[in-house]
């Protein structure tokens, strides 16, 4: 049928007629059936059952193009009400599961966690980049979700320069066991990019995937 008409009209072919396409579209299949009915031997024409077979196959890959012309839309669609709903999240505030801290010198940071039960004792740990502890932070102690505020300085009232900290909770149950705690930052949404791999929201200064945020709120 189709695959076998090439040489019946001067050797074109798909690529030929779509160069800038491997797959052979509606058109093409259009442009190949119409030059093989105009080639073909008037002594021995193409049976109907092989021009309605091919007239089927080009019916069935219209259908397919404008489905998948239909669906294409229905992305575009989709990410444009995604971006929109994402924008939404400017000026909010949000959580993110992790302990980084990306620090501006002269900020606060809000570092949040949960604690499953109450505990006897709560420490926040701060450490810079090097792994070395800068100070500690007492945590409250009952179960639920927990907000503590880091001015930035170390264990002396120091000031520290911006850059990467993390953060840990240490927990202990009332015979001096390590409960379990999940951590997290806490800031502002300042902005949102739009980049190929996805959408991301600044942070404290820091780009988080939109899919890692865990809880938005109005206000603290």
């Amino acid at each position: 049928m189709i695959s076998g008409i090439a040489s019946g009209f001067g050797g074109t072919s798909s690529s030929a007629i779509n160069e800038s396409s491997n797959t052979l579209g509606k058109e093409d299949f259009l442009t190949l059936l119409i030059a093989q009915l105009s080639a073909q031997d008037p002594l021995d024409p193409l049976s109907a059952q092989d021009f309605s077979a091919q007239l089927a196959q080009f019916s069935t890959l219209e259908q397919m193009t404008n489905m998948n012309a239909t669906l294409n839309e229905l992305i575009d669609i989709e990410v444009a009400s995604s971006n929109a709903s994402t924008i939404t999240l400017i000026g909010k505030l949000v959580d993110v599961e992790g302990n980084g801290i990306d620090y501006t010198a002269g900020n606060t940071v809000n570092l949040n966690y949960i604690l499953g039960k109450d505990a006897d004792s709560v420490t926040v740990q701060i450490f810079d980049a090097t792994g070395k502890l800068v100070t500690n932070l007492d945590g409250k102690t009952n179960a639920g979700n927990h907000l503590i505020a880091w001015d930035g300085q170390d264990s002396s009232g120091v000031a520290l320069a911006s850059g990467s900290y993390t953060f840990k909770v240490l927990a202990l149950d009332f015979s001096g066991d390590d409960l379990p705690v999940e951590t997290f930052t806490t800031g502002i949404v300042t902005d949102v990019l739009f980049e190929e791999d996805g959408a991301f929201a600044l942070v404290n200064g820091e780009k988080i995937s939109v899919g890692e945020i865990t809880r938005v709120s109005l206000k603290i």
